[in-house]
């Protein structure tokens, strides 16, 4: 009887520990979490930041960061994504162009704001989405960021159709590196070709750079082209644009515009050069490097060079 007495006043003791309110903020902070909606603000993943952040403005958060404040911190300033990095951090943006999405335990640091909610890790930002919002129209050029954002890049041509793979572009030149003023395309590499290295292209300002070479204003029918004329004047007619493939009008790598277009690019097999593919501007008929019908339409698609 003794036995049972302790066991039933032990039991008791046990419930009146769980009840108390300091036990359950203790088991409460143990155990924070991703909060997966705050009011029309969706959840949309853990990524992985780097180089020029993923999310171009930073904003302080008074009183400590936690989905709810920067999530209201970001819909203030105007913006539809939210992100919360290294615990303390809040940044907003219209359009996240690059980020990789990564496992939700890589989010891992508590909100110093709120210790029931996750506020991302080092280099590791949550995403939130207002689903109120609007997206940036596929024919805005992403000026606002930083001028870093888009000063390495690789180029992909897409096909159109949405059927075929997707190629990476190169810097290929149309006549020797030693000569004392080189040209070059932006192209294909195919098996053999001694190039692989050069796919390096920059956005600098409004300006493609292919390495040292400035670009040529687009003529329409041929190959894109830059110059290593050191004199001059690159043609300062690109952009990159949101990307209307994306599954997320927020979120995407972004497409190469040039005057103004996105839609004229095609991959055209040169017939004077092996079949290599060149990226053509607005193909014509009866071109001496290529047959139009046997072009294929592509987007340029823009992804951070690594």
């Amino acid at each position: 009887m003794r036995a049972f007495i302790i066991t039933l006043t032990l039991a008791h003791l046990y419930t009146q520990i769980l009840a108390n309110p300091l036990a359950q903020s203790l088991k409460t902070r143990q155990a924070p979490g991703i909060k997966q909606t705050v009011g029309t603000w969706l959840y949309k993943g853990c990524y992985k930041d780097f180089g020029p952040r993923i999310l171009a403005f930073r904003f302080d958060v008074p009183g400590g960061n936690s989905a709810e404040r920067c999530t209201a911190i970001c819909n203030g300033h105007g913006y539809g994504l939210a992100g919360l990095e290294y615990g303390s951090e809040c940044w907003c943006d219209n359009y996240m162009p690059y980020g990789q999405l990564m496992s939700d335990s890589d989010c891992s640091f508590t909100c110093p704001g709120d210790n029931t909610e996750l506020c991302g890790a080092g280099n590791r930002m949550l995403v939130y989405q207002d689903s109120t919002a609007t997206p940036p129209s596929p024919n805005t050029c992403i000026t606002w960021r930083d001028a870093s954002s888009f000063i390495n890049n690789v180029l992909q041509a897409v096909p159109k159709s949405g059927s075929g793979p997707i190629t990476k572009l190169y810097a290929i030149p149309t006549n020797p590196f030693t000569d004392p003023l080189y040209y070059t395309i932006i192209s294909t590499c195919p098996a053999g070709c001694p190039y692989t290295d050069y796919y390096n292209f920059g956005l600098y300002g409004s300006v493609l750079r292919s390495y040292n070479s400035l670009p040529y204003a687009p003529n329409v029918g041929d190959s894109q082209a830059f110059t290593s004329q050191s004199s001059a004047v690159g043609y300062a007619g690109f952009c990159p644009k949101p990307n209307p493939l994306s599954s997320n009008p927020f979120i995407g790598y972004p497409l190469l515009s040039v005057s103004g277009h996105t839609d004229l690019w095609s991959l055209c097999t040169n017939t004077t050069a092996g079949g290599r593919q060149d990226i053509v501007y607005s193909p014509v008929v009866n071109h001496p490097h290529y047959v139009k019908s046997a072009c294929q339409d592509v987007w340029i698609q823009i992804v951070p060079y690594s």
